[in-house]
């Protein structure tokens, strides 16, 4: 196990919404501590208010304290934030001057704390910084199910804890329970309705309730609990709308610790996650093993650490470190978890997961787990499933502890089930998941965009961007049937995978929206972005991964590739929003690859190579648009390694320069077929820093005359080798990417 979490800096993309910047603000990753996949992710919580989903953003100069749990890389104004810890010293202040969804409001100041980023450490499993208002050493660390802070208080000072029970990113909980165990243990419940807000400031309908039980390292000799504005009365129970509990130790040289454990399932599942990963473990230990852990995850990837490019090396493993925190665990440490009607059910088969930002993660995300984790890509499936199962009819496009939020549109859930499936990951019901694919098209209670809609008239009237999302869904179940032998509906779907016909205006070239009687929308231009979900018709005409040929067809390949060329160079590919090629948003992470479909690999290799250098930086600005809960990140790793896939399902990988010299992938046991070898080794025979052009590639020694991998040359380990050359070559290339449709001869 290589030593490869040094070069993870959780910094990178913490700048959040920021409106004089781009109107989707940053990254908006989170840089607590977490361990792979991990429930908790304890760190920082910065001012309140905009479109903060992870709860911090660099720009801000307050902290208002360490949360439990939160999200990474999400918009929609997020969620968590759960069991917020402030240490603070000095006259006691119940109230923020920044939390604006408390009952009880200030504009005055608060407990929050001044900051300085040069006092703060972000690691891998680790967070640290000075509070400066009170002169207090703030640490975390975690495990799956548990996270610990460390509070080293200045000499000659009482000690303080303060817990906010009602706070919660995006709104509030109105509901506390605590029970004072004893002289240093708390546990009780954190009601979280969407009533209150939370994802969507509550359109993303995420109820939850998250259960806890803390335990400080010493006794306090003092303690309280407000609700609301007023002290309660002593005693062991408290129940009330806004709880604020507080702790005072007496002067001494010992840091404070406090422990956590926490569920969504109840008091015994967060006492049983205590127990089991947090009793007798010390903050060093847990740190330890924090580090440990991301060691081994992160290490599954190998890559040339010589180059003297050290920036880009830092960029990858943080990349992949983002790609390794969701899906996370949402089941037990026991195998427990909530299933979407509430019941409590136990597995030992699958890690219950959550957080599943469908339409962004189907792009590059899955993609890339099913090469380096395909058994959470399971995990996910069956987590999946029992939400169609339990809760909807269809597949959830955006799911959120354990829930359809109704985010977004498209049915991402049915593309990464085939995508899985045609890989050989099928440790799932495939009958039940190739039942739900077909009732995301027929049933009525299914949640599909406009699903009734597009089913009479083959497209959504009025709606570019559901059209396409629903027709690439439908080509998906094509590949499925075809897989399951049900010739009827795969013809049946084939048919309908041409639907993205029925919208391209031939009069003026592209992509236009259609009312239900047929008749063309007014034109208003390529940069409209009526009828496209955060595009335009610029940006969304594009989406026909699983058929360029036909799209190339359609358009005429010379006018194709002018108008693909002008995307790309209208493009600032360092700006945090474009009106042409735009990699802060994922209806364009595709679009480099299709130059190699239509018989241009090396403008392909140009212009990732670009956008790797330019979209991405070690900085806060680290991610040129919303992270998006590993999205971003999977696209950078994918690139880097020599290949995406353009249209998941296909089984086809369209390959680009890799970014480094060489790279070993450590395959799965279970998953992967490995009959070469059990690795996967990416090599370059010159350096692809100054080599950005492919003039060949070899596989396990063979030469290929195409400029596209299988699924199986992946999956069976080896050698992979890419010849380089500083001048454009496509020479080489003789055979261009599957395609539904034929070479056109336009």
């Amino acid at each position: 196990m290589q030593n490869v979490s040094r070069y993870v800096s959780t910094k990178i993309g913490t700048i959040g919404d920021m409106t004089t910047t781009s109107c989707h603000g940053g990254g908006k990753t989170h840089p607590g501590a977490v361990c792979p996949f991990g429930m908790v992710a304890f760190g920082p919580d910065t001012l309140e208010g905009g479109d903060n989903g992870s709860g911090y953003s660099y720009h801000h100069t307050t902290i208002d304290g360490f949360s439990i749990n939160h999200m990474s890389g999400v918009g929609w104004y997020g969620d968590l934030g759960n069991f917020q810890v402030m240490p603070t010293t000095g006259e006691l202040n119940l109230l923020s001057g920044t939390y604006r969804d408390a009952l009880t409001t200030r504009d005055d100041r608060g407990y929050e704390s001044d900051f300085r980023h040069e006092t703060e450490v972000t690691e891998a499993g680790y967070y640290a910084v000075t509070l400066d208002t009170y002169g207090i050493r703030a640490e975390t660390t975690s495990s799956v199910h548990t996270g610990m802070i460390r509070m080293t208080y200045p000499a000659d000072t009482r000690r303080r804890v303060q817990i906010n029970l009602a706070r919660r990113i995006a709104g509030r909980s109105p509901l506390q329970e605590l029970q004072i165990l004893d002289g240093h243990t708390i546990e009780g419940r954190i009601h979280c309705p969407s009533t209150h807000g939370g994802f969507g400031r509550g359109g993303g309908h995420v109820n939850y309730d998250l259960y806890f039980h803390a335990e400080f390292s010493e006794a306090w000799d003092e303690n309280g609990v407000w609700n609301y504005h007023s002290e309660a009365e002593s005693g062991v129970e408290y129940t009330g709308e806004e709880l604020w509990f507080y702790a005072e130790f007496p002067e001494g040289d010992q840091p404070i610790v406090l422990k956590v454990g926490i569920s969504y399932i109840n008091i015994e599942g967060a006492r049983y996650n205590f127990a089991a990963e947090a009793v007798d473990v010390s903050f060093d230990e847990m740190h330890a093993q924090a580090t440990a852990a991301w060691d081994e995850a992160l290490s599954v990837i190998s890559v040339d650490d010589t180059r003297d490019d050290a920036d880009m090396r830092t960029v990858f493993y943080t990349t992949l470190y983002h790609a390794l925190l969701d899906p996370r665990v949402y089941s037990d440490a026991n195998g427990n978890y909530l299933s979407a009607d509430g019941t409590i059910r136990h597995t030992e088969s699958f890690a219950k997961r959550t957080v599943f930002s469908g339409w962004d993660v189907f792009r590059s995300e899955f993609p890339l787990l099913t090469i380096i984790r395909p058994d959470a890509v399971n995990d996910m499936i069956n987590s999946l499933i029992d939400i169609a199962e339990y809760e909807n009819v269809s597949f959830p496009r955006w799911e959120l502890l354990g829930h359809e939020t109704g985010c977004m549109l498209g049915d991402p859930g049915i593309v990464v089930t085939v995508d899985a499936y045609k890989k050989g990951i099928r440790n799932f019901d495939a009958d039940k998941a190739y039942e739900i694919c077909l009732k995301t098209v027929f049933d009525p209670q299914s949640k599909r965009t406009s699903g009734e809609a597009y089913n009479r008239y083959g497209y959504v009237p009025g709606n570019i961007s559901a059209t396409l999302e629903n027709v690439y869904a439908d080509h998906c179940i094509a590949l499925f049937a075809e897989m399951r032998g049900d010739e009827e509906n795969a013809a049946r779907f084939r048919e309908r995978a041409q639907n993205y016909r029925n919208i391209f205006s031939h009069e003026v070239g592209w992509m236009r929206r259609k009312d239900e009687n047929g008749n063309w929308a007014e034109w208003k231009g390529i940069y409209d972005g009526s009828g496209c979900t955060e595009s335009n018709i610029f940006q969304q005409t594009w989406f026909v991964p699983h058929d360029p040929q036909g799209l190339i067809a359609l358009m005429g390949k010379e006018k194709f590739l002018e108008n693909l060329d002008r995307l790309m160079e209208e493009s600032d590919l360092s700006a945090m929003w474009n009106e042409a090629y735009n990699h802060p948003n994922e209806p364009c992470h595709h679009l480099v690859h299709i130059f190699t479909d239509a018989g241009q690999p090396h403008k392909t290799q140009y212009w990732v190579r670009r956008i790797q250098k330019e979209s991405y930086n070690t900085t806060e600005y680290g991610f040129c648009g919303n992270e998006d809960v590993g999205q971003m990140s999977a696209w950078f790793a994918l690139t880097a390694l020599g290949f995406h896939m353009m249209s998941p399902g296909s089984g086809i990988f369209h390959v680009n320069t890799p970014l480094f010299r060489r790279a070993e992938i450590r395959l799965s046991n279970e998953y992967h077929a490995r009959t070469a070898a059990d690795t996967l080794v990416i090599e370059c025979d010159r350096d692809p820093e100054t080599n950005v052009y492919i003039r060949g590639i070899d596989v396990n020694g063979v030469p290929v005359s195409r400029a596209w991998l299988t699924w199986d040359e992946i999956a069976s380990g080896g050698v992979i080798t890419y010849h380089l050359t500083d001048t454009p070559d496509d020479s080489w290339v003789t055979e261009l990417p599957p395609s539904v449709s034929p070479v056109s001869e336009n």
